[in-house]
């Protein structure tokens, strides 16, 4: 081969790998906007996970105290029908036995034999 040939040579071959070197340039930069645009989202969709999550608990505790609270209006409530059903059942066993009053009334000489 002739000088000049190796000449034009070197030159397309510079060219090709400039041209290599520009579109890796071009591919990286490419890649650095798609990186940054899902670090963006990942960033987006972690703070609407945490806020949902901040939402939820609110909400549970919010249910458990309601829950509590419906708790006890149903333990009073049962202890109401508890006790009416104790008075209830008293009042009709000193009606079937004839008593009319619900303090015993012992005769004077009758307390001391008990």
């Amino acid at each position: 081969m002739k000088p000049s040939e190796w000449s034009w040579l070197r030159r397309r071959v510079e060219k090709n790998q400039l041209r290599a070197a520009y579109e890796a340039e071009g591919e990286a930069a490419r890649l650095r906007d798609e990186v940054s645009q899902l670090r963006t989202e990942v960033s987006n969709e972690k703070k609407q996970k945490e806020d949902l999550q901040l939402r939820l608990d609110v909400q549970k505790e919010e249910l458990e105290r309601e829950f509590a609270v419906e708790r006890e209006e149903l333990a009073a409530d049962y202890q109401q029908q508890v006790d009416d059903t104790f008075i209830f059942g008293y009042r009709c066993c000193m009606k079937k036995n004839g008593i009319k009053r619900d303090t015993p009334s012992i005769p004077p000489g009758e307390e001391k034999k008990l």
